[in-house]
């Protein structure tokens, strides 16, 4: 780790944080390399995993900008090409070619079509990463400025002609690439393990009645359960004012504090105009309130169950259509929510 750091790009050139166990792709490649030279002398292609099993289906080999583009240490967002790290390891050569995530690639290798039973002339697309998947149909749709807040595992906000802003990269932002090659200012957090380690075995029932007492009772969760990555990787998880709290009232407060993570990650990037969110928090209405309280600006809550597979389809489609956008949640008139949103904040800046 300490010889790769003497040699990987700057945050300034990649727009890539170095990142943990792993997470930057260059840290492997340059691993796999150094510890296994006489296996990495006999590499014929370097891939990204998508690509990988576009490869596995056709027999092309090929890389896309949206997966080289996320936190690997491997690309210039700002040149579109390779970085200085693949040139300095001498990897170049062995880069697949960067071909667009709509190009079909080919057809379905026969061997393959016999076993599956597919047809023989099913296409294969480049294809692309799975949050980018989630911002495509939005590119194809949507007037800047706004943003998408894919939630999953991870929960990766994503600002399009947003604000200017300096990233930070202590704070887990980065750029990623989207699919049109465009670099995207983008923030993370855990928030989908959070909320799993928060609500196990936990009822998700919730009243208005809960969400009226968490509000006046400013009970509030600080971050971060999950350390390590986010906006406040050292800070230590506290409840404030949770004494006696039900089911109903833990579950507004756990998605509270989601929400105002999200709404940090969003200020972090310079995110404008709406938001719409993707995935599973779609759904969660006092995650979706507290967004747009926290913002002062309207979130579109996704009617679709995934934008990732929409987006990957759209690859795949000539009319580019788009589905519906969902429900529109405008700050709430209460005051009381965005009361809830500077007191929490002004709590977080406490912790130091």
């Amino acid at each position: 780790a300490e010889d790769y750091d003497t040699i990987r790009p700057t945050f300034a050139e990649t727009g890539t944080p170095r990142l943990p166990v792993g997470l930057n792709l260059g840290a492997q490649l340059f691993w796999q390399q150094k510890r296994f030279p006489a296996e990495f002398a006999k590499v014929a292609a370097m891939l990204m995993y998508p690509q990988y099993w576009a490869l596995r289906l056709t027999g092309v080999a090929a890389n896309e900008v949206t997966s080289l583009g996320c936190h690997t240490d491997l690309w210039n967002p700002w040149k579109a090409d390779f970085s200085s790290l693949v040139d300095k390891m001498q990897w170049r050569r062995l880069m697949a070619p960067v071909r667009p995530a709509k190009d079909c690639l080919g057809r379905i290798l026969p061997v393959l079509a016999i076993r599956t039973g597919l047809d023989p002339q099913t296409p294969v697309f480049c294809g692309l990463h799975d949050s980018n998947a989630s911002l495509l149909p939005h590119l194809l749709s949507d007037t800047p400025p706004f943003s998408v807040v894919s939630t999953g595992t991870w929960v990766v906000s994503m600002a399009v002609g947003g604000n200017k802003v300096t990233l930070d990269p202590a704070r887990d932002t980065l750029v990623n690439v989207n699919a049109l090659g465009n670099p995207v200012p983008s923030a993370r957090f855990m928030g989908g393990r959070e909320f799993s380690l928060l609500t196990e075995g936990q009822s998700d029932d919730w009243t208005e009645a809960d969400i009226a007492t968490v509000l006046a009772r400013k009970t509030s969760l600080l971050p971060s359960t999950q350390q390590g990555s986010g906006p406040f990787p050292h800070h230590r998880a506290a409840w404030l004012d949770a004494d006696g709290i039900n089911g109903g009232q833990r579950f507004a407060a756990i998605s509270f504090y989601l929400a105002l993570m999200t709404a940090t990650c969003l200020d972090l990037i310079g995110a404008g105009g709406p938001t719409t969110v993707e995935g599973p928090f779609a759904r969660n209405r006092p995650f979706t309130r507290m967004l747009a309280a926290a913002t002062a600006r309207a979130v579109i809550a996704s009617e679709a169950a995934t934008g990732t597979s929409i987006g990957a389809a759209l690859l795949a489609s000539e009319h580019g259509t788009i589905q519906g956008a969902g429900e529109r949640f405008e700050p709430p008139a209460d005051p009381a929510w965005a009361d809830h949103a500077r007191s929490w904040r002004a709590a977080v800046d406490a912790q130091g």
